[in-house]
């Protein structure tokens, strides 16, 4: 694909938009660039194309390039755009994937006696533990309800207690960039909010399944936390599943405690590094629900945009492998 023109930022179709592309001169009004802030906005569009990416990448046809060629302006790829670009955008992106040539199947790298001796853990048997250990060949990650997430790497020289922390503030900005309402602060939650719910053991995996809601009452996020550590690989994979039904606010991860590239992942966009009292932690918006665009002087009104929808996103905790957790 070639890079276009950027198209009137009034087009609320993807039909709009391919005609502004075609004929420029046809623009309600001047050409706007997406602002410096929106890397993080429609993060569902974000993960879509990732997976998309992916999937051309490995498996990729012409007719699912040809589907997507001229899809790459610079506000499709921000997310600065209506509802209906947007829209059409997803559907697009799902089409290309389908195009794409059927997947490999998946070779069995288990042992099927590893199902036999695999152990697993619910229910009051599984909270009677005090503490929970997840274990690859390299990055190692102990929970407990009271300290939350250890993270242990002896070959990277971690030691990062509590290294696992969310965010959550209200959005007073458009789609082109966050703004953090003056003199609020923002809401901390531990992993140590989250239940464990299913821990398996086994020969070559071990796997930890948390569940609950980060924050209390109406104002917090149901969430699913998956952590597996797998003996061939030098990452912890997680897996992080929010259902956000809240409005004009954004959610972060923030990992604390690991040098740069260490964490790795899976098309989640807004990856920044924050100093902060002293202490540095990285972060990554996991959710950013923000209902408005501007449009010249107006402002105009994005509903989807707001996300009232579950996000999973995936990362990798170590040195992760080629076609490993993220490319998947």
């Amino acid at each position: 694909m070639t890079a276009r023109p950027h198209p009137d930022r009034d087009a609320a179709t993807l039909a709009q938009r391919n005609r502004l592309l075609a004929d420029p001169s046809t623009a309600a009004g001047p050409f706007q660039m997406p602002g410096d802030g929106s890397c993080d906005a429609r993060v569902d569009l974000h993960l879509l194309r990732h997976a998309a990416a992916v999937a051309m990448r490995t498996r990729g046809t012409d007719a699912a390039r040809q589907r997507l060629d001229g899809l790459d302006t610079p506000d499709l790829l921000a997310g600065t755009v209506q509802d209906g670009t947007a829209r059409g955008l997803h559907v697009a992106l799902e089409e290309a994937m389908s195009l794409c040539a059927p997947p490999a199947p998946e070779l069995a790298d288990v042992d099927p006696e590893d199902d036999a001796r695999t152990e697993e853990w619910t229910g009051k048997a599984l909270r009677r533990k005090r503490d929970i250990l997840v274990a690859s060949g390299g990055a190692r990650i102990r929970f407990s309800r009271r300290d939350g997430v250890l993270l242990v790497d002896r070959d990277a020289g971690i030691h990062a207690e509590d290294c696992l922390l969310f965010e959550d503030r209200t959005d007073a900005g458009t789609l082109d960039g966050f703004e953090p309402v003056a003199g609020e602060r923002a809401r901390l939650f531990s992993p140590a909010f989250l239940s464990p719910a299913v821990l398996r053991h086994g020969p070559r995996v071990q796997e930890l399944h948390l569940v609950g809601q980060l924050g209390r009452g109406h104002r917090g996020y149901p969430c699913r936390l998956v952590l597996v550590g797998r003996h061939d690989e030098r990452c912890v994979r997680m897996t992080l599943r929010v259902d956000n039904r809240h409005t004009d606010h954004r959610l972060r991860i923030r990992f604390r405690g690991v040098p740069d590239g260490y964490v790795h992942h899976c098309g989640t966009p807004a990856w920044s590094r924050v100093e902060h009292r002293g202490r540095t932690f990285v972060t990554a918006t996991l959710v950013r629900a923000c209902g408005r665009l501007q449009v010249g002087s107006r402002s105009v009104a994005v509903p989807d945009a707001q996300l009232q929808l579950p996000i999973e996103h995936r990362f990798g905790l170590g040195a992760c492998i080629p076609g490993g957790c993220c490319a998947r």
